[in-house]
């Protein structure tokens, strides 16, 4: 018998924007629709938590927020930190010795728990100066994550369902990058939109017809959450 959904998490960058991160109205209203029918909506990022926050207040969402890909967690006005940067600031240092090129981006100045590089950044050359460190660098089609091992949107979500009382099997995942695999493939059930990546697609329960917003709008219906 298939879990009962009774909590959505749905990823923001690519998922609920289109390619040039522009949030889709679309997206914002199923999971208000879906709030509305009863479960508990979540946001899961790769972005700072300010910026988590401010999009979850203005959608009216009440569910816990999971900011820089599960290593921050808040909810009820409480900020949970799971990871630290300490080791990610270290490999950047050694990083602008060996590629100087590379920069962080903009929003890093509120980032608690990983470093983010800016995407141009030659993902193959980083991982090879970045060998043998104790780190995860993890590529999204918007940055390049430096995480302590273990950090993922999973490890936010586990946390965020503890602190709602909710098992993992009672949450319907929505994403579509490399960074959303662990969570598509763990969740009660996964859902990659049309446009997600090649590993997104595989970690998931349903892809999607749908692209982007509308790609959350179908996965919402087959799940008769809207």
């Amino acid at each position: 018998m298939s879990p009962v959904i009774r909590a959505v998490v749905c990823d923001v960058d690519g998922t609920i924007t289109d390619r040039q991160k522009i949030i889709q109205t679309l997206g914002i209203e199923v999971l208000r629709q879906a709030q509305a029918n009863g479960a508990v909506v979540m946001l899961a990022s790769g972005n700072v938590l300010p910026v988590v926050y401010g999009l979850s207040s203005f959608i009216g969402l009440r569910g816990p927020m999971v900011a820089e890909n599960g290593g921050v967690v808040s909810y009820d006005e409480h900020v949970h930190t799971l990871f630290s940067n300490k080791v990610p600031l270290e490999a950047f240092e050694h990083l602008r010795k060996v590629m100087p090129e590379v920069r962080r981006l903009y929003t890093d100045q509120w980032r608690l728990t990983e470093v983010c590089l800016v995407r141009d950044a030659d993902l193959e050359k980083v991982r090879e100066a970045l060998r043998g460190w104790p780190l995860e660098v993890v590529a999204t089609g918007f940055a390049i994550h430096l995480m302590e091992r273990g950090h993922s949107k999973m490890a936010g979500v586990r946390k965020a369902c503890e602190l709602i009382g909710l098992n993992i099997s009672q949450v319907a995942a929505f994403g579509d990058a490399d960074n959303d695999e662990e969570m598509l493939r763990e969740c009660g059930h996964g859902v990659a939109v049309a446009n997600g990546s090649d590993k997104a697609k595989a970690a998931a329960d349903l892809v999607t017809q749908g692209s982007h917003a509308e790609g959350v709008q179908e996965g919402l219906r087959r799940l008769g959450l809207i």
